[in-house]
């Protein structure tokens, strides 16, 4: 069962979103319904990794290695 919600997204976060739904011939529900599904799913698989994140980022937020900086910063985040 589907459930109509209302949310705000940055403009060009939706106009990207928009043009992969033309894209790809689909409605934009479907695009962000599956983007949203993929988002879920991958944090339920690897709580190693979520763990790593928490101990990297909340425990000793001032001692990432420059490495791991550029790596979270040169990571394409629309390469889903």
């Amino acid at each position: 069962m589907k459930k109509k919600i209302g949310t705000l997204i940055e403009e060009n976060t939706m106009r990207l979103a928009k043009r992969k739904a033309a894209e790809e011939g689909r409605s934009l529900s479907e695009v962000i319904q599956d983007a949203l599904v993929e988002y879920l799913r991958k944090e339920a698989a690897n709580p190693k990794e979520r763990k790593l994140a928490f101990q990297l980022f909340c425990e000793r937020p001032m001692k990432i290695p420059p490495e791991q900086i550029r790596y979270v910063l040169e990571e394409d985040m629309w390469d889903l």
